[in-house]
């Protein structure tokens, strides 16, 4: 995450907040983001589009009058390359706020949702915040689990365990 991106995602939370929108900025700013395909990012990327009709294109779509003007912003001071990753900053500020915590946790097979209901409450004591679990199959893991939250990684996997062997092995 660049310091750019954090800075303008601080910003847009912070008026969101203000005026208790940090609900529907986010619904809709993560609609746009995921309506953000090739031929759009060519368009707000291209400098030789006009900033004038970058906004133009953006007046027309009925977004939510904060996020409309952030983006205006984005468009004025040539920072829309950074839009993803402002959304993932303004996503994990509102988490934080919130105190909720999202943890990915990847397994070779679907976890039971007793695992899953164990894990959760796993987190939700250590770390005292609500806690939501996706769990996302990867084939190439032998066993065990992989967990992704708040920027970390946890790998209790047997492929790391291999790999780990496999170092101490060739040295």
């Amino acid at each position: 995450m660049s310091a750019v991106a954090e800075q303008y995602a601080v910003a847009l939370f912070s008026l969101a907040r203000e005026q208790d929108e940090t609900e529907r900025v986010d619904d809709a700013f993560t609609r746009f983001v995921e309506a953000f395909d090739t031929q759009a990012r060519r368009f707000f990327l291209d400098p030789r589009v006009a900033k004038k009709e970058k906004k133009r294109v953006l007046g027309e779509l009925s977004l939510h009058p904060l996020l409309q003007d952030f983006l205006f912003v984005l468009v004025d001071n040539r920072r829309f390359a950074n839009v993803e990753d402002i959304l993932a900053e303004y996503r994990r500020l509102k988490a934080e706020e919130n105190q909720e915590m999202h943890v990915v946790v990847r397994s070779r097979r679907p976890l039971q949702k007793s695992r899953i209901k164990a894990l959760k409450e796993e987190f939700a004591s250590r770390y005292n915040r609500r806690v939501t679990i996706e769990n996302q199959i990867d084939e190439e893991i032998l066993g065990g689990l992989r967990f992704e939250y708040d920027g970390k990684v946890v790998d209790n996997t047997i492929n790391k365990a291999f790999k780990q062997l496999k170092g101490r092995l060739t040295h």
